[in-house]
């Protein structure tokens, strides 16, 4: 049976697919008059919307600006990163401790094999989306449901920083697949200790240290 969706939970999902399509960029406005009278409904729908998506970091709330998309410094990027690697590494390691490595491979394998199809497509938003969903296979595979909730939660803000990130940036994005492919071999090599260290140069990235003072001076 199909799950019906209340005019709020409609409506967030509306403003959340122009956000990560990029119909609001980054630092947009987002206009509540007018967007009620597209999406032919009030105005308290979007306002409880637009107060979920600020829970999940999408957009910023205040008096005087309204409602306005993210944007990224790299100490965004860079903590992000962080928070997600701490993640995964202790993931991978409790599923290493844990027998759950033949259930997360294969479905990295899966995952990886479509990340291959929209890179080589050059369909980007989807690339970035698979890359992403092959981390979170790791934290899947951990069996923590409240984890999973947790990273979730997060995961369109980071899925939207990877798209500011990897704009017009090709071989970044060719950087990631091969290594998302590297981290693939290892894991059925059993050399976790490489798994690991491959995810470590895979997020960082070296000018986001370059550019912090930049942004603590903002």
């Amino acid at each position: 049976m199909a799950t019906i969706l209340s005019v709020k939970e409609q409506t967030y999902q509306i403003i959340k697919e122009k956000i990560l399509n990029q119909e609001y960029p980054a630092g947009a406005r987002i206009n509540i008059n007018e967007l009620a009278e597209e999406l032919g409904i009030s105005n308290s729908p979007i306002r409880e919307a637009l107060s979920l998506l600020e829970q999940q970091g999408l957009v910023i709330s205040n008096r005087s600006s309204g409602a306005t998309v993210t944007t990224f410094t790299h100490r965004d990027q860079y903590e992000l990163s962080q928070m997600y690697l701490f993640w995964i590494v202790e993931s991978y390691r409790f599923c290493c401790e844990t027998n759950r490595l033949g259930k997360l491979i294969k479905r990295a394998e899966e995952v990886l094999e479509t990340q291959k199809i929209y890179f080589k497509s050059k369909d980007y938003k989807e690339c970035a989306y698979y890359a992403n969903l092959f981390e979170r296979c790791i934290i899947e595979a951990t069996g923590n449901k409240r984890m999973l909730a947790q990273y979730d939660s997060i995961f369109p803000v980071f899925f939207l920083g990877s798209i500011y990130f990897l704009e017009g940036k090709e071989e970044e994005r060719r950087l990631g697949l091969a290594q998302h492919e590297e981290i693939l071999a290892a894991m059925k090599d059993g050399r976790h200790s490489d798994v690991i260290d491959i995810f470590k140069k895979h997020y960082y990235k070296p000018m986001w240290d370059l550019r912090l003072q930049d942004d603590e001076t903002e």
